[in-house]
């Protein structure tokens, strides 16, 4: 009787009752009853790879699968032909290691046994980590979900790396690890980055277990590329154990913080601090009071100069704004970064050591440089000009400009069928200069807009980031539109640039339109435009500060990632359009009043893309209206990739930042 195959035995048992007691398979995954192994796309032998154990996961197929429980430790009695053969295999792996490798499947990032998988069962037991195996890999179709997009980003990473232990969560993942290595996913990477890579990863992964006790590969992974955000790859194998812990445990907050947009926290307005007695923990843990003598500084860091800038403007323009609301109490300074970004740590660093409490950067392109600020600087507040960032160590903002785009759609579609006599096509035109986290549902808010007052009117789509389309307005006109709407607030155009809903004037060519010595008398007919009030939503952020609602989230060190995301009801977010109708302008309220107080939402109730159903319908086929329409959460907002289904066009897909 073998007393280590009675304590594998126990470990078996254990696990046994537990996968029971919490309604799990107690046994092993086997490939072969995935039912969408039947759709694969083909098999691919990859050679020899050194398995660590923990990304083995079941079995091929099913037989013997019952002998295992589902961490790999035996489960049939001692005594048997298996205990035997168990014990035996266990006795010549302990003195004398693996002679033989094992022989597995790859699906998914997953590897399940063929052939070992007693070899597999001892090697756990014996804590050994690795394992050596011969590796065919299954081949999934392609398709539209995040697991399908980004396992078929790993391929391309693994054909130029062969480096399978890495294995991100979320898209865009490898093609940022390249970016931060200097590589690319097109071309080999060289023998010696591949060796420093697999150095730091494996140090990083042994520290981060040994403080946070995570050993989920794809978690790892995760918290491996945001910690090579943060400090150098060269710190995983020049670094000495003690200061990469230090560096750990100084961004452990942000290293043990969900990746996943869903795991953010979307506010619509900004905290209130509720009035109510005074209690022992807030006489001690009072707000700061900020005086004339003593006032709260703020900074605003920009990274484009406002001249040739709009964005840049615009924002400038809500700091003096929020600095005219709220009066002396508040010392705000604005500091100039480089358009390329090469000195924007610099820049940050320079408004830290001037004693900022408060730090706004006022791009999605800084975003990276504030959290490697925000994390070395914990008691300065900072926050992020973008939208859909999971990061706790600083905050997002942004405006819910799709609610004011979905209203410009709406007003595009009734001035086609009012004018229909002369604006011939029931077409409008979008512009699309470039691509961002925004860029989708801006688009697709417009196009819903537009299809609510004329279902059959189309959107005809331009985009000018390839150089295809900067011709757009000839090729309007040669399709009977002439109506446009171009809302993008541009951080490349000149501060001159002036977005909206305009009727095109034939008498103006595109070249004249967009050069530079064209001032404003060369201009299509402007007829309306969606806005960010910026200095509405600073005057209202830095109000929280200073009456302490900023800190309410505080008081929870485990707070998930905070973005603020402000629309019409605020009046962060609004639509500008002059000298309309009045039966328009009647009609305009309406929509946005029912947006405002009566939950109407452009992403709700039955939605179509170009290619499929994307939010079903409540109604089905009942005659009578529903009382409320199931509408998309902040996350599928964001990360949205279709496009409604009377776009005609396309745009590249956008990449969320890791």
């Amino acid at each position: 009787m073998s007393e280590e195959y009675q304590l594998a035995k126990r470990m078996g048992d254990a696990a046994y009752r537990t996968a029971i007691k919490e309604g799990k398979s107690p046994y092993l995954p086997v490939l072969d009853a995935i039912p969408e192994i039947k759709d694969s796309v083909g098999e691919t032998y990859i050679g020899v790879l050194e398995l660590p154990l923990n990304y083995i996961v079941g079995n091929k197929e099913m037989s013997r699968n019952n002998a295992f429980a589902n961490n790999f430790m035996p489960l049939l009695e001692d005594g048997t032909e298996f205990a035997t053969k168990w014990t035996a295999l266990c006795e010549s792996v302990r003195l004398e290691g693996v002679h033989t490798g094992i022989k597995c499947y790859e699906y998914l990032n997953n590897y399940y046994v063929q052939e070992g998988n007693k070899r597999v069962s001892v090697s756990n037991y014996l804590k050994m980590g690795f394992i050596h195996s011969e590796v065919t890999r299954i081949l999934p179709p392609k398709g539209d979900t995040k697991e399908l997009k980004v396992y078929y980003e790993y391929l391309d990473f693994f054909n130029v790396t062969r480096a399978f232990y890495i294995t991100f969560s979320e898209p865009g993942g490898y093609a940022k690890l390249a970016d931060l290595l200097g590589q690319d996913l097109e071309h080999k990477w060289s023998d010696d980055v591949l060796q420093d890579l697999k150095a730091a990863f494996f140090q990083f992964a042994k520290l981060y277990h040994s403080i946070i006790k995570e050993s989920d590969r794809w978690i790892v992974s995760d918290a491996f590329l945001l910690y090579l955000s943060v400090f150098p790859v060269k710190s995983l194998f020049e670094d000495t154990e003690d200061q990469i812990v230090k560096n750990i445990k100084m961004a452990r907050q942000e290293l043990r913080s969900s990746t996943k947009v869903e795991d953010i926290e979307f506010l619509s307005d900004t905290p209130t601090v509720e009035k109510k007695s005074v209690n022992l923990f807030e006489i001690f843990n009072h707000t700061k009071s900020y005086t004339v003598s003593n006032p709260l500084k703020v900074a605003f860091v920009y990274d484009e100069d406002m001249d040739n800038s709009r964005w840049v403007e615009s924002h400038e323009a809500g700091r003096l704004y929020a600095m005219e609301i709220i009066g002396n109490r508040v010392v705000s300074s604005t500091y100039q970064a480089n358009p390329d970004g090469s000195d924007v740590n610099e820049v940050i660093q320079k408004a830290i050591d001037d004693k900022n409490e408060v730090i706004f950067t006022v791009s999605s392109k800084m975003a990276t440089n504030t959290l490697q600020l925000a994390i070395a600087n914990p008691t300065v507040k900072f926050l992020n000009c973008s939208i859909g960032q999971p990061h706790p160590s600083f905050r997002c903002y942004h405006g819910k400009l799709y609610e004011a785009t979905f209203l410009t759609g709406v007003l595009a579609a009734n001035l086609m069928l009012t004018k229909g006599h002369s604006l011939n096509e029931r077409k409008v035109g979008y512009l699309v200069h470039s691509v961002h986290s925004r860029t989708y549902a801006n688009l697709n808010a417009f196009a819903i807009g537009v299809s609510i007052v004329d279902p059959e009117c189309k959107v005809s789509l331009k985009y000018t980031g390839d150089g295809e389309h900067d011709h757009y307005r000839d090729e309007w006109i040669d399709e009977g539109i002439l109506l446009y709407a171009d809302l993008e607030y541009s951080a490349t155009h000149g501060a001159r640039y002036k977005s909206g809903l305009f009727q095109i004037n034939k008498n103006v060519t595109t070249e004249e339109l967009n050069s530079p010595q064209n001032v404003g008398t060369n201009q299509d007919y402007f007829i309306g435009a969606p806005y960010i009030l910026w200095g509405k939503f600073y005057s209202m952020m830095i109000q929280s500060v200073i009456s302490g609602a900023w800190d309410i989230n505080e008081q929870d060190k485990t707070v998930s990632p905070t973005n603020y995301w402000f629309g019409l009801s605020t009046g962060v977010v609004g639509l500008r359009a002059p000298n309309l109708p009045y039966q328009t302008e009647k009609m305009m309220a309406f929509f946005k009043n029912a947006m405002v107080y009566g939950g109407m939402d452009p992403f709700s109730g039955e939605i179509h893309s170009q290619k499929e159903i994307i939010n079903e319908g409540s109604m089905g086929k009942a005659l009578k209206l529903p009382h409320e329409l199931k509408k998309m959460n902040a996350g599928q907002i964001i990360e949205m990739d279709w496009l409604n289904e009377n776009i005609e066009g396309t745009i590249p897909p956008y990449r969320r930042p890791l």
